[in-house]
């Protein structure tokens, strides 16, 4: 085995004794980790942040980033062991037939060399190949994509063989373009992850920046890497940017469907709401996206009655045991409730806003999360989201795709945005108040750093503490300012100084309606005047 900084991804093959009879014998599946039951899956795939109740004593400045473990939070949903279950399954199925050194795997060689010879990126998909692919389409902020990338990392992401001296990829996670068109740009993605995968290789230096290939061939040799390195799963998220495509949204769908069949590499989609209408673009393609049955991913299951299971209140009971304030409070029915309305179910929006309130309430040093505090952390910190849950609360669907592209919000601005709304009061001299020694100085030096004269500054200052009585030095800032403001122009009538109306042409008909306004008369008698308007009686020639 080389040696090589990237042998670190890289496992050597254990191979497993299949015992389903199609599987046996092919190398490539036998070195796959076995598949695991249910309780290990969960098990496997379950990741909360260790905790104890003394913690809740700690300085703040720690709790605060034992609160931020939160953002790997993970509670496995029947969902996820649907979805584990599936990728296990295609993954396996595709390489079916592709053991390597075998006819069928020189085969589709002989096929990709044909193409680059001829030209050609790859022949229309044919129906009669397997349709080992699917999709997985649902709202932002689910879990889509972190929940694939977690039951992946449940298999090596390179395997070695030595016997075969290949390097085998189980599974490769790739982006669609965002412009939705740029077959070039896919293929440089591919090329670019098998280098970062593989010791020993520069495909990306090779094939992408040496002349300059044509995208035909750029996309062959991309094939060629996924065929000659086994790929047993291409992930293919972000579909919905095939909608920023300026023209056919159809071609590189239709691309990576046919390389999909000629390789024999399954293909699972990941999308937002707008993926829909690219999967859905025409019958192959929608057929094709459901190939495995996965379900639409939406907000969690909520019920009803309190007593009843449901994926909500399994998931927010799990994760409100991991309070680390001083006086942690129960998950009561209407807590649950007020968390629903603000998040409808959205696993992402759930766990920052209940990380948020309790980085609020240290900081408050009220140390108990309320419902009060959970509006404001909505209407606040997660207020630019909140026009997607108004959508889903009343169930307009149409507009939530115009939402899919609202930036998450990441933990690490959350915080930030919480410690400058409060730690902010301790800034030097921002505490204090009218009738300290220092507040006029303070305030007037920082009016004088912002350009005011020293004289103009100590008497504005002055004015401020006596009349407008701030809170705290930042209103006072606040109250000179506005005092400083230019008075507004009172509305009324237009002065006489206004600009003067154009002189117009003779002839032209606008002057009716100045001659109107001087005169007192109408526009439609000056119009008669100016010999404008015929008479009626004359068009229809009754007299």
């Amino acid at each position: 085995m080389p040696s090589n900084d990237q042998l670190s991804l890289a496992v050597e093959a254990v191979y497993t004794p299949q015992r389903i009879k199609r599987f046996s014998g092919n190398p490539l599946i036998e070195a796959l980790p076995p598949a695991l039951d249910d309780e290990s899956l969960v098990e496997a795939l379950t990741e909360i942040p260790e905790f104890s109740p003394e913690e809740r004593m700690w300085p703040t400045h720690e709790r605060m980033q034992l609160v931020m473990g939160l953002s790997h939070f993970m509670l496995p949903l029947g969902r996820h062991i649907r979805l584990a279950r599936t990728l296990d399954t295609m993954m396996r199925e595709g390489y079916i037939g592709r053991a390597p050194r075998t006819a069928e795997h020189i085969k589709v060689f002989q096929k990709l060399y044909e193409n680059q010879q001829s030209r050609k990126s790859f022949a229309s998909a044919s129906a009669a190949t397997p349709q080992l692919s699917t999709s997985l389409v649902g709202l932002s902020g689910v879990g889509k994509t972190t929940s694939v990338r977690r039951i992946l990392a449940l298999t090596p992401q390179v395997i070695y063989h030595p016997e075969l001296h290949i390097y085998q990829i189980p599974y490769l996670h790739v982006e669609t373009p965002h412009d939705g068109a740029s077959v070039t740009g896919l293929a440089h993605s591919i090329l670019r992850k098998v280098d970062a995968l593989v010791p020993d290789v520069n495909y990306y230096q090779e094939f992408a920046l040496k002349g300059k290939p044509s995208v035909e061939t750029l996309m062959n040799h991309a094939a060629r890497a996924l065929h000659k390195h086994c790929t047993g799963l291409l992930v293919v998220d972000e579909i919905q940017n095939l909608e920023n495509a300026p023209k056919n949204k159809q071609s590189l769908m239709t691309l990576l469907v046919s390389a999909s069949n000629e390789l024999g590499v399954p293909i699972l989609f990941i999308g937002t709401n707008k993926a829909r209408r690219v999967l859905g673009l025409d019958f192959r393609q929608a057929r094709r996206s459901v190939g495995q049955g996965l379900s639409y991913w939406d907000r969690l299951e909520r019920s009803d009655n309190p007593q009843e299971p449901c994926e909500w209140t399994d998931f927010l009971g799990t994760l409100w045991k991991f309070q680390w304030l001083q006086k942690p409070c129960d998950l009561t029915p209407q807590l649950s409730e007020l968390v629903y309305y603000h998040t409808q179910g959205i696993t992402d929006l759930a766990i920052k806003m209940f990380a948020t309130a309790q980085w609020r309430a240290m900081l408050d040093g009220t140390e108990s999360i309320t419902a009060k505090l959970l509006r404001d952390v909505a209407n606040q910190e997660l207020r630019l989201v909140q026009p997607m849950v108004e959508a889903l609360r009343k169930e307009e669907l149409a507009a939530l795709e115009s939402y899919d592209d609202i930036a998450p919000i990441d933990f690490e601005t959350l915080l930030r945005d919480a410690r400058i709304q409060y730690e902010g009061r301790r800034v030097k001299k921002a505490s204090l108040r009218p009738g300290d020694k220092t507040f006029t100085s303070a305030l007037s030096h920082t009016l004088t750093t912002l350009g005011m004269e020293e004289e103009h500054a100590a008497e504005l200052a002055e004015t401020v503490e006596t009349v407008d009585q701030p809170t705290n030095l930042l209103g006072g800032v606040k109250s000179a300012l506005v005092r400083l403001e230019p008075p507004k122009a009172k509305s009324g009538k237009k002065s006489s100084s206004s600009k003067p109306k154009p002189e117009l042409p003779p002839h032209d008909l606008r002057n009716a309606v100045q001659r109107a306004e001087a005169e007192g008369t109408t526009t439609f008698q000056q119009l008669q005047a100016m010999n404008a308007v015929c008479k009626l009686e004359q068009v229809l020639q009754l007299g």
